[in-house]
């Protein structure tokens, strides 16, 4: 994965942490197409219509196309070019309707939720949208035969809990309450493809349709005429294309053969900062990168190395030395959006190498017995390379304690199925922001990367009962609880939170900058609104 993954891919669960007052009240009884939308840059020069975007990403023969299922930010670009889900996040990332399929969305109680959705809708083959496509793409990810990110969402339904009542209406039945389940339907790989979808045969009902698609180089997309929102589509066509590696990415953008760059690196930003022909933005929302440590492989199955090796980590210096300042401490949790994020209140955990070693000598470890780890980072994800390389320079102030063999892995390699990723006991990983209960859903069950939670552990069950619980403060309580096990157990190594960095040509115009899940206003929801002055 990629991800987000992982940027994953996203199952949307929960408040956040900026939804307060009248935003929370619209999460709770539903959504209808006032919205507040993303906030646009400023506009150099009027919108046009004409040209050919040129997109860079890093990718390679691993990416993967599909409706429904994303590994790699090639994948993200592809996928969000195609197909639209039925909600959309705006820029407090509250759930809305603008840029997606829904008309409106509302709560009838905690367990049944009415989408009405959009007429005039076409797919790229000039088919009709209807209730039935809407349906059949949720038995999709319902399916556990199907490679999807759907996962999460078996907890609240079945086949039989999504009905077409009309041929623009449905329901969801959901099995147990979930308050937030209207933030579900924003997740960004849960759009809607036509019915009979088999992965293969990608059409969708975006502003722009897929002409040709070769894994591992590129893809073209023209500009699709019978698209619903007529008033937002400029450029005639998209090309996404892939690099091999960062390097390669950023040389093509200063060299001005490509418009845009996704996840520049940051050791880069005022080399591209310097050249008044391009434009770079950072989003802070609050992604993260992080050091997995599987707790069902040895030595991580012990809790003491677990800890001991969090306490490894000088977060100030990693996000000096990873990051070139472009981020801010974190404490081992996730979901900094949250209005719950580190609800116990947590004092931020310093590096502690005498605690760390005393933690050791607990399970065995010694200078004479040492603790040794192999902990690997793709060279595609900018920042993973340099935060391995930091934590086992950090390591050596243990004196010979643990020893930290950081390892650079080929991103197809290391991403691919029988990759180091999610195969390994200690390996890195990246997600963008989410909610805390949206990130604990995608963790456990689309990408269990830890093989969380421990076997007698309450952690399902508690997150089961939170996103049934409405009242803010009794949802808290169980939220407590589960960030406390994890602060205390959990695998994950979280040493800072970073922000997203892209770059792309002073020409390209129209590019949402506000807050945002993904780089670049979510791809412009498919390039919306984006022009080539």
């Amino acid at each position: 994965m990629f991800m987000e993954q992982h940027e994953l891919i996203s199952a949307e669960f929960t408040r956040r942490r900026f939804i307060k007052g009248a935003g929370a009240a619209a999460v709770a009884v539903g959504v209808m197409g006032t919205s507040t939308g993303i906030a646009s840059a400023a506009k150099v020069a009027a919108p046009k219509k004409g040209g050919t975007l040129k997109l860079g990403v890093v990718g390679g023969a691993n990416d993967v196309f599909d409706a429904q299922y994303i590994v790699a930010k090639a994948d993200q670009a592809r996928t969000l070019s195609t197909f639209e889900s039925l909600m959309t996040f705006d820029t407090k990332f509250a759930p809305q309707t603008k840029h997606g399929l829904a008309e409106s969305a509302k709560a009838v109680n905690p367990s049944k939720y009415v989408v009405k959705i959009r007429k005039g809708v076409k797919f790229h083959d000039g088919t009709p949208l209807t209730s039935a496509d809407v349906v059949a793409s949720f038995q999709r990810l319902l399916d556990p035969a199907q490679k999807t990110t759907g996962k999460p969402l078996r907890t609240f339904l079945n086949n039989a809990s999504v009905v077409a009542t009309d041929a623009n209406t449905v329901e969801f039945n959901l099995l147990i309450p979930n308050v937030d389940f209207i933030a579900v339907l924003a997740g960004y790989t849960y759009t809607i493809a036509k019915k009979g979808y088999d992965g293969k045969t990608q059409i969708g009902t975006s502003a722009y349709k897929l002409d040709s698609y070769t894994p591992g180089r590129e893809s073209t997309h023209s500009r699709f005429d019978g698209y619903w929102d007529k008033t937002e589509q400029y450029l005639d066509k998209v090309q996404i294309i892939d690099f091999a590696d960062k390097t390669a990415l950023v040389n093509a953008l200063v060299a001005k053969q490509i418009d845009a760059a996704i996840d520049i690196p940051f050791e880069q930003w005022q080399t591209i900062k310097s050249k008044k022909y391009l434009t770079a933005v950072e989003n802070s929302a609050g992604a993260w990168l992080a050091m997995c440590m599987r707790i069902d492989i040895k030595p991580f199955d012990d809790n003491n190395v677990r800890q001991a090796l969090r306490l490894i980590v000088n977060r100030k210096q990693m996000v000096k030395q990873v990051l070139n300042g472009h981020g801010k401490i974190a404490n081992d949790l996730y979901g900094y959006i949250d209005e719950f994020y580190n609800a116990n209140n947590f004092p931020q955990r310093e590096q502690d190498i005498p605690a760390a070693v005393a933690l050791l000598k607990k399970s065995g470890y010694s200078k004479a017995n040492p603790l040794k780890v192999e902990l690997t980072a793709p060279d595609d994800t900018g920042g993973l390379v340099l935060m391995i390389q930091a934590f086992a320079e950090m390591a050596k102030k243990t004196d010979g304690v643990v020893v930290v063999d950081a390892k650079v892995i080929d991103g197809g390699t290391y991403w691919s199925a029988k990759g180091q990723y999610m195969n390994t006991g200690f390996y890195t990983t990246y997600w963008s922001p989410r909610a805390y209960l949206a990130q604990v859903a995608a963790s456990m069950d689309v990408y269990p990367e830890l093989k969380w939670p421990p076997a007698g552990s309450t952690f399902r069950a508690d997150y089961e009962k939170a996103v049934g619980i409405n009242n803010k403060e009794k949802r808290k309580v169980v939220v407590a609880k589960m960030q406390k096990e994890e602060f205390e157990k959990g695998g994950y190594i979280i040493p800072f939170f970073n922000n997203f960095a892209d770059a792309y040509s002073t020409k390209l115009q129209g590019v949402d900058t506000g807050p945002s899940q993904l780089n670049m206003g979510y791809y412009g929801h498919g390039f919306k609104g984006w022009y080539l002055a």
